[in-house]
């Protein structure tokens, strides 16, 4: 695996310098080093597709094994997008052991700085604790990279391209998926998404996607509570609490419960009943796709269902004395009539 630094790069590792060699592009990458939330950061950035990974932090020990840490932290970061672990393992095999080389590329350094701005715009995304940069990674390779001469494209697909070339006709991508019909609890208005979800995500991954789904805006605390399949209770069992979800997946619980419910805003109370419709354990997916749905979600913070519906009621009504100032603080809160095709553009990022 060639690895072209800039001399920041190269003056940070005791790494020996080789002669560079031409080499196939998908598994070469170019590294830089950047000061991002004052911390020394090093972005990878692949020659042939753009994909972006990033190790946040590092310290002069870290330097001594960086030839240890990229190839981990490009593991990991591909095991975060659910590729295949043998995939993985393949491609880091056929890439080699890891050299250093001093770039040479004037086209390549350019777009590996256009990768570091890209990773500077989620700061908020490197924990300073965690070493690998795997959200941050993630985000940026989403970002639509090109211009001038050169066609935009979206680097994480161009690596899933890739990949898919080394992987044949098989899937590059890990667990199965499920169809899910999830519903706001309401006893006037039919609030309704169908979804398919890979179920090799964590609970706080499916949290986000909720918020897609129904347009709202993370704004409060949430909880997911669940039943079991074999159970004739009409309760549901307790949640567990929000700070474990990142290490918690969905297919420890999808099966064996066929019902989850999802509370989201603690104040006005949104309740979401998901009911598992169907598990197809040997069909990954790429990333969640809504299926179809029926009615637009309420604004945040409009005072539960009895708010909702006084929404709803001056909404219809222009001549109403309230109309105005609603219509401008629904205005101020984003709220957005449920679109189907806008709802698959955002769940095609995660």
């Amino acid at each position: 695996m060639q690895i072209s630094g800039t001399k920041k790069l190269l003056d940070l590792i005791p790494f020996t310098v080789a002669v560079h060699e031409e080499e196939n592009p998908f598994f070469s990458w170019h590294a830089n080093v950047v000061l991002i939330n004052r911390r020394k950061t090093i972005v990878l950035m692949n020659d042939k597709t753009r994909y972006i990974v990033a190790l946040h932090g590092i310290k002069a020990k870290d330097s001594k094994r960086l030839d240890e840490l990229i190839v981990e932290a490009i593991r990991k970061t591909l095991q975060a997008e659910r590729i295949r672990e043998d995939l993985i393992e393949q491609y880091i095999e056929e890439a080699g052991k890891v050299t250093f080389h001093k770039s040479k590329n004037r086209t390549l350094v350019a777009r590996l700085n256009k990768s570091c701005e890209s990773v500077g715009y989620f700061p908020d995304k490197l924990d300073p604790v965690e070493l690998f940069g795997i959200e941050a990674s993630k985000k940026a390779s989403r970002m639509l990279a090109g211009g001038a001469k050169q066609p935009m494209i979206e680097p994480h697909e161009e690596m899933f391209k890739e990949l898919q070339r080394l992987a044949g006709d098989k899937s590059i991508f890990t667990g199965g998926s499920a169809v899910l019909h999830i519903s706001l609890v309401l006893g006037k208005h039919s609030i309704w998404r169908r979804v398919i979800v890979p179920l090799h995500i964590s609970f706080h991954r499916f949290h986000q996607i909720l918020q897609v789904l129904f347009d709202w805006h993370n704004s409060h605390l949430h909880e997911f509570q669940f039943l079991k399949v074999e159970s004739n209770e009409e309760g549901f069992g307790d949640g567990f609490e929000m700070e474990q979800e990142d290490h918690i997946l969905l297919s420890e619980f999808i099966p064996p419960y066929n019902c989850i419910k999802y509370i989201y805003d603690f104040g006005d109370c949104w309740e979401h009943k998901i009911v598992v419709e169907e598990v197809k354990v040997d069909q990954p997916v790429r990333s969640s796709l809504c299926l179809e749905g029926e009615g637009t979600a309420p604004p945040e913070d409009c005072g539960g269902e009895p708010g909702f519906d006084h929404f709803l009621s001056v909404m219809r009504d222009p001549s109403h004395e309230d109309y105005q100032d609603l219509s401008k603080w629904a205005e101020g809160q984003s709220h957005h009539e449920f679109d189907n095709r806008s709802v698959n553009w955002t769940l095609k990022k995660f």
